[in-house]
Order: C-alpha cells, then structure tokens, then sequence
C-alpha cells in the first residue's frame, strides 16, 4: 500500500497514511465479523505479511485502533477485539493526529541533532541550567515511577530555545505539539520501563555534557544517537 498522487486537473487531497489504510481495512474486516469480539488478531508478523508492510506499520495501525475503542493491546498476550464499531466523535478525534510515531521520529532525527549543534554555540549559562534541571526532574520521574514525561519536554524543548533559531524551533515544537497526541501517548505507555528510562536519561547526560564543553559535534552526535536509540526501540516492541 503506497500513497497514490492526486488525478491530474483533481481537487488536491491530502494522502492517506499507510498505518491508516491497515487499520481501515481491519475495522472493515472487524466489522464484517472475520474477527469477533473477545478474538485475538493474528500476529504482527503474519498481518505485515498480508498486507505487505512493514511490521511498524502494523503496530501503528493497531494502536490507532486502540485509541479508537475498537481493540485492547495486551503486550506479551497479542490484540483482542473490543467492539465492532468505532463511534464518530472517537474517530475525528484519531484522524485529527495522524502522523504516526515513526514519521514524528524522523523529523526529530532530521532536526534535532543540528538543534543540539546550535545550543553548543550559543546556549547561555541559564539555559544550560535548565537543561540540567530538566535532566533531575527526570530521575524524579524514574524513581517515582511517574507515567510523566515533564523532564523529557524540558529538556528538548530548552534546547531548541537555546539554538536560537525561531523557525526551527518552531518546527520541532510542532513535532513535540504531536507527540502529545494519543498515538504517541498508547505507544509510550505501552513500552516504559525503569530501564528503558535510566538509559535515556543517560543519552541525555551526553548531550548534556557536550553542551556544556561547547563541543557541536558531539552534541549532534549524542543527540542523534539518543534518538536513534528511541526509534530503535520502538521498532523492537512487540504486541504480538
């Protein structure tokens, strides 16, 4: 499934996502009564398979139709059918966010790194400050177990302020604006761990630390690698 070009002299309209013609394309079989309430669904792998895409993708498509009401993802058990139909106001709601977490990842790695680049140069001592702070506001998280997320904004979004660029910060604001969607929110809930979180906070020590020797390259190389390390997670979980 790709997305096709608009016809020719046609009214333009946007694209839609692969995620979303998978999910469609479930609730319409869900709804048809394939899979019944209280089913499981079949495997990421076996559903990448059938619809000939990635298994990312499935997993996007599955927590979209998490959000909707229509399925409950069990980590470690699979996908089991809540409901045959989805209400309205619940699915303006889900198209209203639709990039999904990979697309929102990759513009985070196009743009944060040189982000990082710039606080190095140009950040002040107050903002480094915060910076910091942001770091122990996340280990409070992490010892409290907290389903928060305060420190992790914080600190991204001090560092594109300390860039001082306006118009990159701007778009990475939109992306972070994004990541407080639900899509973004099911996925987190769905992986966080104490030590998935301890090893953040350590990638986010390294840029840290590269900001405060005021060392650009290694400030775009920690923070590519923490985000790198991000996706690379996301793309190892598993619903089964």
């Amino acid at each position: 499934m790709t997305d096709a070009p608009p016809l020719s002299g046609a009214r333009a309209v946007a694209p839609v996502r692969v995620y979303r013609q998978v999910a469609d394309d479930l609730e319409r079989r869900i709804s048809a009564g394939e899979f019944k309430i209280g089913e499981r669904l079949p495997t990421e792998r076996a559903l990448a398979g059938e619809y000939s895409v990635s298994r990312t993708c499935v997993r996007e498509a599955l927590l979209a139709m998490e959000i909707a009401g229509l399925v409950s993802i069990r980590v470690g058990s699979g996908v089991f059918v809540l409901a045959t139909e989805i209400p309205q106001t619940r699915a303006r709601t889900l198209r209203a966010h639709q990039h999904g977490p990979s697309e929102l990842l990759e513009a985070r790695l196009v743009i944060e790194p040189e982000l990082a680049a710039l606080a190095a140069a140009r950040a002040g001592d107050a903002e480094i400050a915060t910076i910091a702070e942001a770091i122990e506001i996340m280990r409070e998280e992490h010892r409290l177990a907290a389903e928060s997320e305060r420190g992790d904004r914080i600190f991204h979004s001090t560092i594109a302020s300390a860039a001082h660029n306006g118009l990159l910060q701007a778009m990475i604001e939109e992306v972070w604006t994004e990541m407080s969607a639900p899509m973004w929110q099911a996925l987190q809930a769905h992986i966080r761990s104490p030590l998935l979180r301890l090893g953040w906070i350590e990638d986010h020590e390294a840029v840290l630390a590269a900001l405060c020797a005021r060392d650009r390259r290694r400030a775009r190389s920690a923070m590519k690698a923490h985000i790198e390390r991000v996706r690379d997670t996301l793309d190892k979980a598993k619903f089964l």
